[in-house]
C-alpha cells in the first residue's frame, strides 16, 4: 500500500461531513429562530448542496475515481461562499465550529478535485481508470471524520437551539 492509495478515499468521506455539516447548518437556517426569507432561501441551497456532497462522495468511493470534478470544484466553492454567508446573514445562531469544521472538509474537497483536473489536463491521452483505495485509509479517514464532524453537528444544533439570553435548553427525563 502506497500513499496515494492509502488517502484516495478521503475526498469521499470528507464530502460526506461536509455534507452533513452543510445540510445541518442550511437546515438550522430555514427552522432557526429569527429566520427571514434571505437566511431561508440560503439555507434552501445549503441543504441541495449538503445533499448533493453525500451524494458526490458516494459515487466517488463507489466507482473509486473523481467524479465530475469540475462539478465538484463549482459545488465546493458555492458551498464556501454560501457558508460565509450564512455567517452575515444569521449570525446569532450559525455556529462558528460548524462552519469552521466544513470548510475544511470542504478545501480537501475542492484541492482533491483541483489537483485531479491539473493531472488530467496534463495527461490527456491516459485513460481514466478506478484506482485502488485503501480499506485502512478509509477507516483513517472516517476517523478523523467523525472526530470533525460530531463536535460540528452537536454546535451547529446548540446553535439553532439558542435563547435570547444565551442559554441552551436542556432536556431533562427525570421525574418521567
Amino acid at each position: 500500500m502506497n500513499a496515494a492509495t492509502f488517502v484516495r478515499s478521503w475526498p469521499s468521506v470528507s464530502a460526506w461531513g461536509a455534507g452533513l455539516i452543510v445540510a445541518s447548518l442550511g437546515a438550522g437556517a430555514i427552522v432557526g429562530p429569527g429566520s427571514g426569507v434571505a437566511s431561508r432561501g440560503l439555507g434552501a441551497g445549503l441543504v441541495v448542496l449538503g445533499v448533493a456532497s453525500l451524494v458526490w462522495g458516494g459515487a466517488v468511493l463507489a466507482l473509486g475515481r473523481l467524479v465530475a470534478p469540475r462539478a465538484a470544484l463549482a459545488g465546493v466553492l458555492i458551498a464556501l461562499v454560501a457558508t460565509s454567508a450564512l455567517m452575515f446573514v444569521l449570525p446569532a445562531h450559525t455556529s462558528v465550529l460548524a462552519v469552521a469544521a466544513a470548510m475544511l472538509l470542504l478545501v480537501v474537497v475542492g484541492g482533491a478535485a483541483a489537483v485531479h483536473l491539473r493531472r488530467r489536463g496534463r495527461s490527456a491521452d491516459s485513460p481514466r481508470t478506478a484506482q485502488p483505495m485503501s480499506v485502512v485509509g478509509l477507516l483513517v479517514a472516517a476517523s478523523v471524520i467523525a472526530v470533525v464532524v460530531t463536535p460540528a453537528l452537536g454546535a451547529a444544533q446548540n446553535a439553532v437551539l439558542l435563547r435570547d439570553d444565551g442559554s441552551v435548553p436542556v432536556i431533562s427525563h427525570e421525574g418521567h
